[in-house]
C-alpha cells in the first residue's frame, strides 16, 4: 500500500487536471462494462484503452493498483483531487455489499445532475457578467483615453461648468496624472485582498457573511441544502449508517457553517435523538420544510427518498432563483448604462451648450 501510494503520488504531479465530466464519463461505462458481466480489471483495461490524455494514465495506474491486490476505493484513494470522499465511500459500500455496480450507476446519475445544474447556474450568468466586465472595459477606456484630449478645451473657456462636467473633468485629471498608480495599486489591492480572504481564519466570517445579503445569501442557502439532502440521501441509499453518512456530507458542505452544523448532528444522532432535533438548533439555515420532512422519513422509513425529493425541490428553486436574477438584472444593468451614456454625454453637450448660447 505505501509502494503504490508513493508511486501514485509522483506520477500525480504529472498529471495535472482532470475534467469533471471525463470523471462523469468514467463512471458510466465502467458501470456499463460491470453491467455486463466484465471483471473490474477487464472493465479498466477496456476503458483505458478508449480514454485520452490524462485520464488514461489516471485509469491506468488505477489498473495497476487493482492488478496489485488492492481493492478498487483503495485505487481510487490515490486520487483525492478527482475522487472526492462520497465517490469514495459509494464505491467502497459497493465493493463490501457486491453492489459496486448499483454504487456506480448512482454516482453517473448523481455526476450527471450536479454537472447540468452548475452548467445551468453558470449559462445564466455569462451574460450579465459579460456585460459588467464590458461597462467597466468601457469606463477605463473613455476615462483614459477619450477624456483627457475633450475636457482641456473645456478648462481653457471662461465659462462656469455644470456640475457633472467638473466631476468628470477631475476623474480625468486624477487618472491622467495618477493612471498607472491607480493600474498597479488595483492590482496589489486585489492580490492582497485575496490572500487576506483565504485565510482559514476569514472563512467563518466570509461565510456568515455571504448567508446574511439579500439576493446571494438565499441562493448560497439553497445550494448547501440540495447538496446536503441529495449527498445525505445517496449515502444511505448505498448502506451506510446515518452518522457515517453524516461525517461525509458534512466534509463535503461547501459553506463553514453548513459544516459546522451538519458535523454537529452527528453528536445529536449518537445521543439518541432524531435528526429534526439537531436541525431545529439551527432553525436560521435549516428550513422548516427541510426537518419536518426527515422526522417524517425518519418515523415512516421513507427517509432516503424524502430526502430525495428534497434535493430536487432545492435543485429547482436555485435554477428558477439564477433565471430571474438574470431576467432582473438585464434590465439593471441597462439602466445603468443608460445612466453612465447620459452623464457623460451630459457632462459634454452641457458647456457646449453654454458656449454656443453665449455666442448669441
Amino acid at each position: 500500500m505505501v509502494r503504490v501510494g508513493k508511486k501514485n503520488s509522483i506520477l500525480n504531479i504529472e498529471i495535472g487536471r482532470v475534467k469533471v465530466v471525463d470523471i462523469l464519463l468514467f463512471t458510466k461505462h465502467l458501470s456499463v462494462t460491470l453491467k455486463s458481466g466484465l471483471p473490474l480489471m477487464d472493465g479498466l483495461e477496456i476503458l483505458k484503452d478508449q480514454a485520452k490524455g490524462k485520464m488514461r494514465r489516471v485509469i491506468g495506474l488505477l489498473l495497476e493498483t487493482v492488478k496489485d491486490g488492492e481493492p478498487f476505493n483503495v485505487a481510487l484513494s490515490e486520487f483525492p483531487k478527482y475522487f472526492s470522499q462520497v465517490y469514495l465511500n459509494l464505491v467502497k459500500a459497493g465493493e463490501f455489499s457486491g453492489t459496486l455496480v448499483e454504487s456506480l450507476e448512482r454516482l453517473s446519475i448523481d455526476l450527471k445532475k450536479r454537472h447540468d445544474f452548475k452548467n445551468k447556474v453558470r449559462s445564466a450568468m455569462i451574460y450579465p457578467v459579460m456585460v459588467l466586465i464590458a461597462v467597466t472595459g468601457l469606463g477605463m477606456s473613455i476615462a483614459i483615453f477619450v477624456l483627457p484630449k475633450i475636457l482641456p478645451l473645456f478648462t481653457s473657456l471662461n465659462v462656469d461648468l455644470p456640475f457633472s462636467t467638473r466631476i468628470l473633468i477631475f476623474v480625468a485629471e486624477v487618472f491622467e496624472q495618477h493612471g498607472i498608480a491607480i493600474f498597479i495599486g488595483s492590482i496589489v489591492a486585489v492580490i492582497l485582498l485575496t490572500f487576506f480572504l483565504k485565510r482559514k481564519f476569514m472563512k467563518p466570517i466570509i461565510h456568515w457573511f455571504l448567508l446574511k445579503l439579500p439576493v446571494v445569501g438565499p441562493i448560497i442557502k439553497n445550494l448547501n441544502l440540495e447538496n446536503f439532502t441529495r449527498t445525505l440521501g445517496l449515502m444511505l441509499e448505498s448502506g451506510l449508517t446515518i452518522d457515517e453518512s453524516l461525517k461525509i456530507v458534512g466534509e463535503s458542505m461547501g459553506n463553514f457553517i453548513y459544516k459546522r452544523s451538519v458535523l454537529g448532528l452527528i453528536a445529536v444522532v449518537r445521543s439518541g435523538d432524531s435528526l429534526m432535533v439537531g436541525m431545529e438548533r439551527h432553525a436560521s439555515i435549516f428550513p422548516t420544510i427541510v426537518s419536518k420532512m426527515i422526522s417524517v422519513g425518519e418515523k415512516t422509513g421513507t427517509l432516503e427518498g424524502n430526502l430525495k425529493y428534497l434535493g430536487i425541490f432545492y435543485e429547482e428553486e436555485v435554477d428558477e432563483t439564477v433565471k430571474n436574477l438574470s431576467i432582473i438584472i438585464e434590465p439593471a444593468l441597462l439602466i445603468f448604462i443608460g445612466m453612465l451614456v447620459g452623464f457623460v454625454a451630459l457632462s459634454i453637450l452641457g458647456p457646449i451648450y453654454q458656449i454656443t448660447g453665449n455666442l448669441k
